[in-house]
């Protein structure tokens, strides 16, 4: 709960009391592991790239141009990448 503000309650305002939300409390072990929320069936692959590298950029034209999220760029990359290492197999190189 918020403590009352002193100031205001001197100069005869009430800060407006906020209602108390009550959270279930989860232990430690029934968390451990788990992802809560939107992304729990999701895992996260990402890159850290310097301010100045160019493929800042060339993402950023991409993700315009093809209406794409960085998510689906990169499927996106990752997708013609392997295919184009499947070919290579396929035919020997």
């Amino acid at each position: 709960m918020k403590k009352p503000n002193p100031l205001l309650a001197a100069m005869g305002k009430a800060a407006d009391p906020e209602p108390e939300t009550i959270e279930p409390e989860r232990s430690k072990v029934e968390t451990a592991g788990k992802a809560i929320g939107k992304r729990a069936e999701q895992k996260h692959l990402g890159a850290y790239f310097d301010k100045k590298d160019p493929i800042l950029e060339r993402v950023a034209i991409l993700r315009a141009r093809l209406d794409m999220t960085n998510s689906e760029l990169i499927e996106h990359a990752l997708n013609e990448l392997w295919k184009r290492h499947e070919a290579k197999r396929a035919f020997g190189d």
